[in-house]
């Protein structure tokens, strides 16, 4: 069982995070805060909030938790497919005028 409450408190307490400092910077009060810290678990909005606020990401401390052998989905990177794009279009010109020059000598040996 992945424990985020405890996740929680282990983290305000190595940085001495007051709980009320935190409650502010997510918009709760400090008895909210310390509600999360006795909870096994949390809605993820408010993982997200505070993952945010803290700058800290609590959703891989838990993916690191689950084992190796479980698959995750990597968001696209359109700006490779696209930077492909460039290059092959580069290459295709670029052998367009070597085939050209390659005429033109064959010609001029001819």
């Amino acid at each position: 069982m992945i424990d985020t409450g405890k996740m929680l408190l282990d983290y305000i307490t190595a940085k001495k995070l007051l709980k009320i400092e935190l409650g502010k910077m997510i918009g709760r009060n400090g008895l909210s805060v310390l509600q999360y810290t006795r909870r096994q678990s949390m809605q993820t909005q408010m993982l997200l909030k505070i993952c945010q606020a803290t700058k800290h990401n609590f959703f891989r401390d838990i993916a690191d938790q689950l084992p190796d052998d479980y698959t995750i989905t990597k968001p696209v990177d359109n700006s490779q497919s696209i930077e492909k794009d460039e290059i092959i279009a580069q290459l295709q010109e670029e052998n367009k005028v070597l085939k050209i020059q390659n005429e033109v000598l064959m010609k001029v040996r001819g």
